[in-house]
């Protein structure tokens, strides 16, 4: 193998490593995000429109046209 080579080879795998590292400590962070919120319970989002007990208005289905 040549010089050129070997830079080349060590720069891909340093490229990887760092990558490996940084998906890593995103991956830590976001299960510590997850897993420090459970001590306040977090209240259900509704879409308007599609639960009646959230005060919007639900949309009527279309009648069927009847021939």
């Amino acid at each position: 193998m040549s010089v050129a080579q070997n830079a080349g080879i060590r720069k891909t795998v340093r490229q990887l490593l760092v990558a490996v590292a940084a998906c890593t400590a995103v991956a830590g962070g976001a299960t510590f995000a997850v897993g420090s919120g459970t001590d306040h319970p977090v209240t259900p989002q509704t879409v308007a429109g599609v639960a009646e007990d959230n005060g919007w208005p639900v949309v009527p289905p279309k009648p069927s046209p009847t021939n």
